[in-house]
């Protein structure tokens, strides 16, 4: 049943930006050692040189994404400047929701530049791998991680927001933990978690200047409670996921990591309202564009 859902996912396929090569990438050289760069310019116009572009490389027919072309408008240089947010796709790789989730950002007035970073290896039949393969999603999370430092560097004191859907919101928690201890992103929003609920987010919520918000619903049985008691989660657990039951706060945590939690942890579980934003309550309700405008979109915009 599940392949048979990964391959409709996979069908709807939409734009794509791939972990092997194909992902967005500086115009200019790369920084040598980015994630060690401790020197970063007041401001742009302080720096020695122009800002370099946030560039989308295509993929060819057949791969998936191969048609689209809305990439050079959200990674042109003026949303740039404005910040950065990536958003990490499922295990099925990029797809109609992963494209929807962006295409709500843009309704909602998101002005940052948005990248869909595609963290798998870019063909869905291998969605089980790519839920089951922690070493090699901690080497992408670390190439994440890598990307937000470089571009920090050249773009200071802009807003950076991680948004991942079912095993990228997994993956967006790896991504906080690879950032080096001097590093904060803005934000993260999780949608459907493929984690488990009893991950410690101590770190992650460290990383963030205003916390992680945790969509996650009941009504996700087929994926976030059979699919991940039977196949595991991406942290390796063969548990319902925080997706569908929200984040436990852990119970061996010191003082401080306890006021982490109340302060940073947004969780947001399904109510009904959200049926006016045609979110259902499903594995894929979080990322239809109605939704992602009315609820997502608003949330990275507020101070």
């Amino acid at each position: 049943m599940l392949a048979c859902l990964a391959a409709l996912t996979s069908l709807l396929g939409g734009c794509v930006t791939t972990s092997n090569g194909a992902r967005a990438a500086f115009a200019r050289k790369p920084i040598e050692n980015p994630e060690r760069s401790k020197i970063v310019p007041a401001s742009l116009e302080e720096s020695t040189e122009e800002p370099p572009a946030l560039i989308p490389e295509r993929r060819s027919f057949p791969m998936q994404g191969w048609w689209c072309g809305q990439f050079d408008e959200w990674l042109s240089p003026e949303r740039a400047a404005r910040g950065y947010t990536i958003i990490l796709p499922g295990v099925e790789g990029t797809s109609w929701y992963n494209i929807s989730v962006a295409h709500g950002l843009v309704k909602g007035g998101h002005e940052a530049a948005i990248e869909i970073h595609d963290w798998t290896t870019g063909r869905w039949p291998m969605f089980v791998y790519h839920l089951m393969a922690l070493e090699r999603n901690k080497a992408q999370a670390q190439i994440i991680a890598d990307k937000i430092v470089q571009y920090q560097d050249h773009y200071p004191d802009r807003p950076v927001t991680l948004i991942g859907h079912s095993g990228g919101a997994a993956m967006a928690v790896l991504v906080l933990e690879a950032l080096p201890d001097d590093r904060k992103i803005t934000q993260a929003v999780l949608l459907a978690a493929a984690l488990s609920p009893d991950y410690d987010l101590s770190t992650p919520l460290a990383r963030t200047e205003r916390g992680i918000t945790n969509f996650y619903s009941a009504g996700d049985v087929l994926y976030l409670m059979a699919g991940t008691l039977a196949l595991g989660t991406l942290d390796r657990q063969h548990s319902v996921s925080a997706g569908a039951i929200g984040f436990h706060t852990p119970d061996n945590l010191t003082s401080d990591e306890r006021v982490r939690y109340e302060l940073k942890l947004h969780q947001e579980g399904y109510r009904p309202e959200m049926l006016w934003s045609l979110n259902l309550g499903g594995h894929m309700g979080p990322t239809g564009r109605k939704f992602v405008a009315e609820w997502v979109a608003p949330r990275l915009q507020e101070k």
